[in-house]
């Protein structure tokens, strides 16, 4: 009667507890692998949804034709003019919060209007502290003060004249005054704005902007950023291109944003990338929307 095992039958013992237990290891990495792909799958296209319905919500208030495409260094160009794309999106945002509570309605009484001091007869407004806000026309078709090349004098883009945006002296109840210079046209409909936009990857800016440090975030390339409290209609520019004003993150881990407009619709693009431990290759999501 056997006592005991041979040395070959040990071998073999070990040999397939050992196939088995490397089977195991693998299964349950591939398990933990699919699980972190569709988690990170899943985190990615919430927080790429988040940000192109942040940036469209606030790019559908902005003011028409005011929208630009910049690259730093000093090339600018309208949105529906590129002739390449540009890493950084700039636009003037109109005052919505305070058309929305009905502080003014964005019309001009023509006819009770006194042109030769182009105080504007504005029925259902109220009196505002004006000084950091502009007026620019709506002009005819609700497309802009007239047909304008926005880098070019319109808005005072990067250091161009703002030939179409207006201070304003004074806005009381039912009127506003503007100051000098004058506009040699008067418009029925009219904007307020008191801040630009900008959206850029960290790329594309200067990560150690006092704005950015202020963050006290970890901020990398892939780091988009929404910039903003800057005024270019008297010659200001966001604090990541050596401006003023304020800035805060958008996302991590974005590879790529860009934006174009067809027919007056700005369609708005982001890709995203993250790694997965364990894997060469990590998870991307592409997503689109369109902004009217």
């Amino acid at each position: 009667m056997r006592k005991g095992f041979t040395l070959v039958e040990l071998i073999f013992v070990l040999v397939v507890m050992a196939i088995l237990t490397g089977g195991t290891f693998k299964a349950i990495e591939a398990i933990f692998i699919r699980s972190a792909q569709a988690k990170t799958l899943t985190d990615l296209s919430l927080q790429s949804q988040i940000v192109l319905d942040q940036v469209s919500i606030l790019l559908y208030n902005r003011i028409p034709n005011s929208v630009i495409g910049y690259t730093p260094g000093g090339i600018c160009e309208p949105i529906s003019e590129l002739t390449n794309p540009r890493p950084i999106l700039e636009w003037l945002g109109t005052m919505d919060d305070e058309l929305l509570r009905g502080d003014y309605d964005g019309f001009v009484d023509m006819n009770a209007s006194d042109k030769a001091s182009f105080t504007l007869s504005t029925p259902n407004s109220i009196a505002l502290v004006t000084t950091d806000v502009n007026l620019i026309f709506a002009g005819s078709f609700d497309g802009g003060s007239e047909e304008i090349f926005a880098c070019s004098g319109a808005f005072g883009w990067h250091g161009a004249t703002s030939d179409l945006s207006f201070d304003i002296k004074n806005m009381g109840v039912d009127n506003i005054e503007i100051e000098l210079p004058l506009p040699s046209v008067i418009y029925e409909k009219y904007y307020l704005c008191k801040t630009a936009y900008a959206v850029a990857r960290g790329a594309d800016i200067n990560l150690a902007s006092t704005c950015i440090t202020d963050l006290n975030t970890i901020t990398d390339e892939n780091t988009l950023f929404l910039f903003y409290d800057y005024q270019p209609f008297k010659g200001e520019n966001y604090c990541g291109d050596g401006g003023i004003g304020k800035a805060t993150i958008l996302a991590q881990d974005v590879s790529a944003f860009s934006a174009q407009e067809v027919n007056n619709i700005i369609r708005l693009s982001i890709d995203m990338d993250k790694t997965i431990r364990g894997r060469t290759c990590g998870v991307h999501v592409s997503k689109q929307k369109a902004v009217f």
